[in-house]
């Protein structure tokens, strides 16, 4: 009785511990992976911060036309008076100069004063780079996203691909260990030879290896989807979509190059950049011929001031002053020319980067139409040779059971339906890199 009650409590724990397993588990699509990385992923929260940056560049700029107020206050000890040169007529002496000692030996000085640009040039063009490095910052957020967006993507239908495999390897590992287990069983009854037992067992061994790397890279792949997500390391994922190509709805919409490089200057980020790079470089060009205009200022500044050899300060006189501060450059060692002429060249470098990326784009577009086209025949050889390989395998299934073919042959007919079966998922899974890779050229993937 004892051993029962053992038992069964050893079962009711066994799945307890499966349950709790299992409730462990994220089932997770590729639509929700999309949706986690958009809060989770660190790189696209690092982006958005840099947004931030630039947002508060842009407001201190603009601050440069408020007002700058600054005070101050300073006390000074003097060990010997103050001297001043006056004419000697003045002071009743002989000499045509005349060293005077005045002012106390405590001296005591405040004051406010104000500086107000009215019109200030380098300040209006700073403004106008500082807006257009807001608007680089907002697309390389979105060109960010679409970049995790490929990587998840990519990581997702490989992962989709591993477990795929697994599962086929699994069953073929299955299928080969009966097969085996029928040999040894064989070989003792002296109905077959030991070369087939052996080739079953180096079957079995090799299908263990090869389940048990696939697991591995399984498990590699997992830790670095969830990285890109956010998700905790503890957590395991279950994967919800399944690898499969639908022709009819998948196929490329796309039919001619010029169509599909249409589609990507209106869509791609890294192309309205680099274009905003060219204009911010002319506006830094702009904004450094700004330092040999002429600017305009209101000043202003009220003090107060004492000065006695005692700290009995009686009298406070006062000093203001309101004006108008104009200011022109006339010559600065032609510096400004000099930066003037580097801005210059920085632009013409980034007009032929823009060229050169655009070029680019139409290299990799016309290299996955081409790839595109020649997949989707691929999937259809590869469908073909696993309907052959099914027919096949059936064909030789009966064969043995009717005593007309031996094991072995049926073990080949098994590895080679598995081998066309995986050629199959191999041919679906570049397709449908294939499609996440052209999204991405279009600049169509997003979070």
């Amino acid at each position: 009785m004892k051993n029962i009650l053992l038992i069964i409590i050893t079962g009711l724990l066994l799945m307890v511990g499966n349950v709790s397993l299992k409730a462990q588990q994220t089932m997770l699509s590729l639509s929700e992976a999309l949706t986690m990385a958009k809060k989770g992923n660190k790189q696209i929260q690092a982006q958005a911060l840099e947004e931030i940056y630039t947002a508060e560049q842009t407001r201190e700029t603009r601050n440069g036309y408020l007002p700058n107020i600054s005070a101050g206050a300073s006390y000074i000890r003097y060990f010997d008076r103050q001297v001043i040169f006056m004419p000697g007529s003045f002071v009743n002496s002989n000499k045509a100069v005349e060293a005077v000692s005045v002012g106390g030996k405590n001296a005591l000085n405040g004051f406010v004063s104000l500086y107000q640009p009215i019109i200030d040039p380098s300040i209006h063009r700073q403004l106008g780079v500082n807006k257009i490095s807001e608007e680089i910052e907002k697309e390389r957020s979105i060109d960010q996203q679409r970049k995790i967006a490929y990587k998840i993507t990519v990581l997702y239908l490989n992962m989709l691909l591993l477990n795929e495999q697994t599962e086929l390897f699994d069953q073929s590992l299955k299928r080969n260990t009966r097969a085996l287990q029928d040999s040894r069983l064989l070989l003792r009854q002296g109905k077959a030879i030991k070369a087939d037992t052996l080739s079953n067992f180096i079957a079995v061994a090799n299908l263990k290896s090869a389940v048990s790397y696939l697991k591995n890279n399984i498990e590699v792949s997992e830790l670095e989807l969830k990285r890109l997500i956010g998700m905790e390391k503890k957590e395991r994922i279950a994967l919800t979509d399944k690898l499969e190509f639908d022709l009819v709805t998948e196929r490329s919409a796309f039919s001619s190059l010029d169509e599909a490089l249409k589609i990507a200057a209106e869509n791609r980020k890294d192309l309205n950049i680099q274009q905003l790079v060219i204009n911010l470089q002319q506006k830094k060009t702009e904004a450094t011929r700004a330092g040999l205009m002429p600017r305009l200022s209101l000043i202003g500044q009220y003090q107060i001031q004492a000065q006695e050899d005692d700290f009995k300060l009686n009298t406070w006189p006062r000093t203001s002053f309101v004006g108008i501060q104009f200011a022109v450059p006339i010559f600065d060692g032609n510096r400004t020319r000099s930066r003037t002429t580097q801005a210059k060249i920085k632009t013409d470098q980034e007009v032929i980067r823009l060229n050169d990326l655009k070029d680019e784009v139409k290299t990799q577009l016309a290299g996955i139409l081409s790839r595109w086209e020649e997949g989707l025949r691929q999937l259809n050889v590869q469908k073909t040779t696993v309907e052959s390989a099914e027919l096949s395998h059936r064909m030789m299934e009966d064969r043995f059971k009717n005593g007309w073919s031996s094991r072995l042959e049926l073990t080949d007919a098994e590895l080679a339906l598995t081998q066309a079966k995986i050629s199959y998922l191999q041919s679906v899974y570049n397709l449908k890199l294939l499609d996440a890779e052209l999204k991405n050229a279009l600049g169509m993937l997003e979070l």
